[in-house]
């Protein structure tokens, strides 16, 4: 390809991401720009103050290694695809429906693999301290119940005070009293955790307050957000690297074809995780959590109709109706959180799909070019512009009875899926 053709091509490029972004987020339009590879690479550290500087570029690299067989499958799936027929009557035998099945597969095991960072490993020792607070109030309970049948150490037999399944009541309170000392240790572990959970969020992107934090924590959709802040986030670093690799490349051809081919493949990623979010929330949370309010709407008529006619304890059905009011304000308050979620998904994913058809037309272009680098690194500063996600809040969960509700409801929801 002549200069004459890489300036239309560049042009071109640069004319759909003016219409999506503007012109002050398309680096290369701007006259002043000469950042360098090695300079991006610098920036997407220089502010991380949980994880040093080498062992992020570490993990950086090993995701790389890590993901670069899928990605190198998928392209060579994606490469094929137009010159196969709509659809075969031959056994076996690979069309467009196969082939894109075939792909999403792949997409699939691309997110796993683009799952994992800092952010998740926070929200997993956020998720084991939960886990850890449960577990030593289950055994308080049990020990409290215990307690009830044990007889003081002064009126023990010689015999239970050598069996250790027999324990005093003295000794069950030295026990609860360690549990209950776990529990606040535990507690203020949690507190810090979520301090740097939420600064790490911040740095790959999402904004996020105290409120958002529990939110995300706490609600059916919370991990599929991070998932995709963490896969974006990701994204936009392997773009910096392949970026860098073309370049050190000199630009060759099928070297360039190869890493933006890939590139492609995890514009593709971006659009499938953002269109599998966005359908789970319309079509498996939302459906059920109207079932939730059905059945309280119904647990309510009957409450009512038994206290008119005198057909059971008023002062106990009169708790009931309270309890399933609840539950369908709690359930209406989530369905309305998790449509704003999804809102805002669908808002970025109209933007990943303008992205994704500009990269599948350039990699046809740079079937034909070298000139690829600037195209990267336009696409990682894309990344960065999609995933600016202010994720809502529930201010609802200074009611403790709503919290705990839909700490209930996330549980059901979780179950059914």
């Amino acid at each position: 390809m002549n200069k004459s053709q890489r300036l239309l091509t560049r042009f071109t490029l640069a004319a759909v991401l003016l219409t999506t972004f503007g012109c002050g987020k398309i680096p290369f339009l701007s006259s002043g720009d000469n950042t360098t590879a090695k300079d991006l690479a610098v920036d997407v550290s220089a502010d991380d103050t949980t994880v040093s500087e080498a062992s992020y570029g570490q993990r950086i690299g090993e995701l790389l290694e890590n993901v670069m067989p899928t990605l190198e499958e998928t392209r060579e799936l994606v490469d094929q695809h137009a010159e196969l027929p709509d659809d075969s009557a031959i056994p076996f035998k690979l069309d467009k429906r196969s082939n894109s099945a075939a792909i999403n597969e792949l997409l699939d095991e691309a997110i796993i693999a683009l799952s994992v960072s800092e952010v998740s490993d926070y929200r997993d020792r956020i998720r084991d301290a939960n886990q850890s607070i449960a577990a030593s109030q289950e055994k308080i309970a049990d020990y409290r119940r215990k307690r009830l049948a044990a007889a003081y150490a002064k009126d023990q037999s010689s015999i239970d005070k050598v069996n250790p399944f027999e324990l005093s009541k003295e000794a069950i309170d030295e026990v609860i009293k360690d549990e209950k000392q776990s529990i606040a240790s535990r507690r203020a572990e949690l507190k810090e955790l979520k301090v740097t959970f939420a600064k790490e969020l911040e740095r790959i992107g999402v904004e996020v307050d105290e409120q958002g934090v529990e939110a995300l924590l706490s609600s059916v959709s919370g991990d599929d957000i991070v998932t995709m802040a963490v896969v974006f986030d990701n994204i936009k670093q392997l773009t910096t690297q392949l970026q860098t690799l073309t370049e050190e490349s000199d630009e060759a051809l099928e070297t360039s074809k190869r890493y933006y081919g890939m590139y492609v493949v995890m514009v593709h990623v971006m659009d499938r995780i953002q269109k599998t979010f966005i359908r789970d929330v319309e079509e498996k949370h939302v459906p059920k959590l109207r079932e939730f309010i059905a059945k309280a709407d119904e647990n309510i008529r009957q409450a009512k109709k038994l206290i008119e006619v005198n057909g059971g304890d008023p002062k106990v059905l009169r708790g009931n109706i309270q309890s399933n009011e609840v539950t369908r304000k709690t359930a209406t308050l989530y369905i309305s959180y998790l449509k704003q979620n999804a809102s805002l998904i669908a808002s970025e994913n109209r933007l990943a799909e303008k992205n994704l058809a500009t990269a599948i037309n350039t990699y046809d272009t740079v079937k034909l070019s070298s000139d690829v680098a600037a195209l990267m690194r336009s696409g990682r500063r894309d990344f960065e512009t999609l995933m600016r996600l202010q994720v809502p809040s529930l201010r609802e969960f200074g009611n403790e009875a709503i919290r705990k509700e839909f700490e209930r409801m996330t549980g059901r929801l979780r179950s059914s899926t």
